[in-house]
C-alpha cells in the first residue's frame, strides 16, 4: 500500500478506511472471529461493510474481478451466453 502514500486522495481513502476499521473493532474487539462470509465473496465486505475494489490489491482470486474479468472476456470476444429456464 505504498502508493497510498503518494495519491493524496488514495491517502485520504485509506485514512477513512483505518477510521471503519477501528470503530468496527471498538464495537466489537471480536469482529474478525465472528464477522460472516459476504454474498459477493469479497473479503472488503465481510470485514469492513463496504466494497472499494480500485485499491483492494490482497485478493488475487477476487470473485468480483474473476467476475468482471470473465465478462470482458466474453464481451471482446462477442460471446453470449443462453440460460435454458
Amino acid at each position: 500500500m505504498s502508493w497510498g502514500v503518494e495519491d493524496q486522495q488514495r491517502r485520504k481513502d485509506i485514512l477513512e478506511l483505518m477510521d471503519i476499521s477501528a470503530k468496527i473493532m471498538k464495537a466489537n474487539p471480536n469482529h474478525v472471529n465472528e464477522v460472516s462470509k459476504s454474498a459477493t465473496g469479497c473479503w472488503m465486505e465481510q470485514v469492513y461493510g463496504i466494497q472499494r475494489c480500485d485499491f483492494c490489491d490482497l485478493s488475487p482470486d477476487c470473485p468480483i474481478l474473476e467476475e468482471q474479468e470473465w465478462q470482458d472476456y466474453l464481451k471482446k470476444n462477442n460471446i453470449v451466453i443462453e440460460k435454458n429456464s
